[in-house]
Order: structure tokens, then sequence, then C-alpha cells
């Protein structure tokens, strides 16, 4: 990758900046689980014919380092992953939006090449909000549109909520962390998984044939989880979303003031809520509609890729 050795030396300095923290925040060190996370993310970005920048961007508050590829032209898009996933995932996305913006995909915090993160003595709503915020403003992004998945997508709508003067559009996949009114925390992150039982998780909770991942997809996701820290930065903020109750259910009160044009595209086999979660959601807000796919699961750009990214382009485009 032309950008690894740049991105090594980065991560080195990120991590010697960071050596006297004693906060939540543990760098990234260069090692062999990185390189083999960089060539698998490499892989997939080659899979898609994505040119992509990888490269850390530095926060003022919270004080850490994140992870972003970056791709693209025109206006700015930022792309929020879901659980314990990474950046990379976009990269199907990535691939048919490129020529229309300016992209931006970031490992969340605690994963990929993220700073980790211990979330337990943190406000999860706040610290959604502070890391975009800080990442806009780092990356001089006075607005810009948010696709979120999952966790991702809580974290643009709790984004949303708070700073619609820089929200243009809102874009949902798959169902946003913690729709129902008593969903069930997420799983805990293995430590030693294998490709196999990677497989097979994707085959019982996020989508509705596994036939449909490429290799290269679960390659990536694979490594980010082997990297060391990310299993406990998303086991203590699964146990802190157990405790707080934080998901996207505690948001429908607040959805009448949502000015946010926004798409939810939820695939009928989501196991981790009903479509009709996303319809209700949508009356909520003003400006908000909801499509379901047929055959989709929980990352629908996955099970219904054509279809899937024809929308989110097409609604990305509306009024420009």
């Amino acid at each position: 990758m032309k950008y690894l050795s740049i991105l090594v030396a980065l991560l080195v300095l990120v991590g010697t900046s960071h050596s006297a923290n004693a906060g939540p925040v543990t760098p990234v060190i260069p090692g062999p689980e990185v390189e083999a996370y960089q060539k698998a993310q490499e892989a997939l970005l080659k899979k898609y014919g994505v040119e992509a920048k990888s490269r850390p961007v530095k926060l003022k508050k919270p004080e850490m380092t994140v992870h972003v590829l970056e791709a693209g032209r025109g206006d700015p898009v930022i792309l929020i992953h879901g659980g314990g996933g990474v950046a990379a995932q976009w990269v199907p996305v990535m691939s048919s939006l490129q020529k229309e913006f300016r992209l931006y995909a970031l490992d969340r915090s605690g994963c990929g090449l993220t700073d980790k993160f211990d979330f337990r003595e943190t406000d999860l709503r706040e610290h959604a909000v502070d890391v975009i915020t800080g990442l806009m403003d780092a990356l001089e992004l006075p607005k810009a549109a948010l696709v979120g998945n999952s966790m991702g997508g809580l974290w643009a709508m709790q984004f949303a909520l708070a700073k619609p003067d820089r929200v243009t559009k809102l874009v949902l996949l798959g169902e946003p962390a913690g729709s129902g009114p008593a969903t069930a925390p997420p799983p805990p992150a293995a430590k030693n998984q294998s490709l196999q039982s990677l497989r097979g998780f994707y085959a019982a909770r996020l989508v509705a044939d596994v036939s449909r991942v490429p290799e290269e997809f679960l390659a990536v996701d694979l490594a980010g989880r082997q990297l060391p820290g990310a299993a406990d930065s998303w086991n203590t903020m699964i146990e802190k979303i157990g405790k707080d109750k934080c998901g996207a259910y505690s948001l429908r009160p607040e959805l009448k003031g949502l000015r946010t044009p926004t798409l939810f595209v939820w695939g009928d086999k989501d196991r981790f809520g009903v479509p009709t979660l996303g319809e209700e959601m949508a009356k909520l807000a003003p400006k908000a509609r909801c499509v379901v796919l047929r055959d989709a699961g929980h990352l629908p750009w996955l099970d219904r890729p054509d279809e899937c990214n024809r929308l989110v382009l097409q609604f990305l485009k509306e009024g420009k």
C-alpha cells in the first residue's frame, strides 16, 4: 500500500504523543496485526476499484486520533460503520459514490486503526457527537452528509439531532442500534475468532445470504477484530450500552425535531430489528422515508448491492 510507510510513521508519532495519557484512550502501536489489517484493507480497496488515502486525523475533543479512508471528489459524505467493524466495510458503497462525492469513512473509537477506547466511564451520546464534531472540524468541513449502519447509524442520528446545521443528508443503512423497545445488547467480541466462525456469524446475524459476502470483506473484518485492544474496546461499549439503555428507540421523542432529509434503508431479514421499526421512525421525522429491501439483512449493501447503492446515490444527489 503506497501510504503504508507514511501511516506507520504517523502512528508511531501518535503513540508517543499519547504515552502519558492515563485516560480511556490507548494509541494504536504498529506491529504485525496492524500490517495484516492494512494488507487486508488494501485488498478490499483493490477488489472494488476504490483509490483511497488511508490517514490518521488528530482530534482536539476527545483528544485522540481517528483513522480515515478518504476517496472521491465532490460534496463531503462521512460514513460511520457499525458494531465492532471497520471503515473498510464501506468500500462496496464507496465504489458507487466516489465519482460524485468526497468520502470520509472513519474507524470508530476502539475500532480499526483508530485509538482504542474504554467506554465504561463515558457518556456514549456525548462521545459520538464529540467524535463527529472533532473529525469535521479537523477536516475543515462546515457541513457533510452522514451515512451510518447499526451503531454508526445511532451515532449519525445522535449527531444530526445535536448539530442539525452541520448535516445536509442522513442515510441509515440497516437497523440503527437499539431501535426496538426491548433490544438485547450486542454480542461481546470474541478474541480468537477464525474466518470460518466469522462467516458463521455473518450468516446468523448480518446478511440474508453469506455467499454474497466477498472473502476480502470477511478478511478485513477479521483483521480488524484481531487488532490489539479491539475486542476490549467493543466489550466496554456494550457493557455501557447495557447499563445506559441509550439506543435509537430512546430518540423517538426527539425525531419530530429532526429536520434533516433522512433515508432509512432496511432489509426485510434484518435480525436486529424488523422493518416496521424503521417505518415508525420515518413517520415521526418530518423529512424522513423508509425503503424496505427484500431478501436483505443488517448489511443491505452486501445482500442487495446494486439496489442499495442506487438508493443511496439518488438520495444524496437529490436537490443538488
